[in-house]
């Protein structure tokens, strides 16, 4: 039986940008450019998933309601099944990004079609990027 991993993830935009973090080359997808994003804990929903993997991973505290549902994608990879439950938050002011050491080494804002152009992504990420309509 395949197994089945429900993740989430967040465009953090401002200013035509979002964010992407560079993955330590020991995590799972080492050394790759991702969104915020993390598995679901058992008991935990969706959205405080996204609030609390936010804040570990970037050091930025959301509320609830800066934060929207786009769309959920399930992608079938021959040893799993990821569902894939995507956010955005739309930013006033560019936050100042504390990153977790042990999970990511660096930053940067991008534009959708800079971050498409990149050949380092996690697995999915040029996918989610057409699936969202950030790039067509």
């Amino acid at each position: 039986m395949v197994k089945k991993v429900r993740t989430v993830g967040c465009f953090l935009e401002y200013n035509g940008k979002f964010l992407i973090l560079h993955r330590m080359p020991h995590e799972s997808q080492g050394d790759r450019w991702g969104l915020p994003a993390g598995k679901v804990d058992e008991g935990e929903s969706e959205i405080d998933t996204m609030l609390r993997e936010i804040e570990e991973e970037t050091g930025y505290k959301p509320k609830k309601d800066e934060l929207e549902f786009i769309k959920t994608i399930v992608w079938n990879f021959p040893e799993k099944t990821v569902e894939f439950i995507t956010f955005r938050i739309k930013l006033n002011n560019k936050i100042n990004v504390k990153l977790n050491p042990n999970e990511h080494q660096a930053y940067k804002w991008v534009t959708p079609k800079e971050c498409y152009a990149m050949k380092n992504l996690i697995h999915g990420f040029h996918d989610l990027l057409e699936k969202m309509g950030y790039v067509k």
